[in-house]
């Protein structure tokens, strides 16, 4: 290898007759050709090596650069060059092929937003590295994944996005124009979206309209619920009930829905402006005993029988913690907590976040 070093010479003698960066390109197109002797594979190491180490930043940038898409570069001087500085690592993160999977999540784990971007941006990024890419919950990171049709995502993982950024219209889009999206995924997002991307989804995926239509109105009720959830006094809510039940939108999925959140007041004086009794009435009642008495309101209401049983469900759940944890409830554990109370309760669920679950219990029929 006549660039870096004359056969009388060892490798690092030859350093002398070169500067630095013009031995870090020599080196690493040399090695890159792979048309080298073993003893000149040998030297080149030892230049790897002592490149990979070197003081100026600028001179590691340049091995990085022109040895990122070797297929020889060893792994060891590739995880070095990987654990550098951003504008080291980068080229090698998003190129190098000698980094393992095993490598990219301790990069991941550690590394900076700039690194996690360059390792999502790969030409193929494993289910595994997507997963840990997806954990770390940088709308940037997402993003870059997302635009990247040579990561490999799993379903667990496109469920968590969903979770994660559900109020992130930009990270919809990036996901509705993925080529490929397990159906499940599909109806999560249409719920989500707003009504141009539903059109591009139906139309991208060949997803059902008429099924696109019914996740619609299960994305409004979601959006609905939150609203409802802000109401405090007598007078709004009663307001609000009365105006929903005259429109046709005081459902028994928005009256779940809201029943999930906690809003005993809302559920109570929606079951009563649908039973035409009065609110304080249905509210003391659902209080003091609980679900029982809902089984009476509930049918007095008019609303589905075989959504009955979901009531009770959440019903037993909140008035549970109500007297467990007093008017305050931690929204996360209680939502874990309905969740595997209604799997448990209706076999044909499927054990996913809330917001599936609901979809899915809107969808069922007497039969189920």
């Amino acid at each position: 290898m006549v660039e870096l070093a004359s056969k009388e010479q060892g490798p690092m003698e030859g350093l002398a007759q070169l500067n630095a960066g013009q031995l870090a390109i020599q080196a690493a197109e040399a090695f890159s050709r792979g048309v080298i002797s073993d003893s000149e594979r040998s030297a080149a190491l030892e230049v790897f090596r002592w490149l990979a180490c070197h003081t100026e930043v600028d001179v590691r940038q340049s091995f990085a650069e022109h040895i990122k898409s070797s297929p020889l570069l060893p792994d060891s001087i590739a995880l070095t060059l990987a654990q550098d500085i951003e504008s080291v690592a980068t080229p090698i993160l998003h190129t190098s092929l000698a980094l393992s999977d095993r490598d990219l999540l301790a990069i991941i784990e550690t590394g900076s937003t700039e690194k996690q971007c360059a390792i999502a941006a790969r030409d193929t990024v494993s289910a595994v590295v997507s997963g840990a890419l997806v954990d770390t919950g940088k709308q940037s990171v997402v993003e870059v994944l997302l635009a990247n049709e040579g990561a490999e995502i799993s379903e667990s993982s496109y469920r968590k996005l969903l979770n994660a950024f559900a109020e992130e219209p930009d990270v919809h889009k990036l996901l509705v124009e993925r080529s490929a999206l397990p159906f499940a995924v599909q109806e999560r997002l249409v719920a989500l979206v707003c009504e141009d991307l539903r059109e591009r989804l139906v139309d991208k995926h060949s997803f059902p309209a008429a099924l696109a239509d019914q996740l619609a109105q299960h994305g409004r009720e979601r959006a609905l619920a939150q609203s409802l959830a802000t109401l405090v006094t007598a007078q709004e809510i009663e307001a609000a009930a009365m105006r929903l039940h005259l429109n046709g939108s005081l459902t028994a999925t928005l009256l779940l829905r809201v029943l999930c959140a906690g809003h005993l007041e809302f559920l109570g004086t929606g079951l009563a402006t649908l039973a035409r009794i009065s609110a304080p009435k249905a509210q003391k009642v659902l209080r003091d005993t609980g679900t029982p008495a809902l089984q009476s309101l509930y049918r007095k209401a008019g609303l589905p029988g075989h959504l009955q049983k979901a009531f009770q469900v959440v019903l037993e759940i909140v008035l549970q913690a109500r007297r467990d944890d007093g008017a305050t409830l931690d929204p996360e554990a209680l939502e874990q907590r309905i969740v595997a109370d209604l799997v448990r309760a209706y076999r044909r669920l499927s054990p996913d976040g809330l917001e599936s679950v609901m979809f899915q219990i809107g969808r069922l029929t007497e039969q189920d």
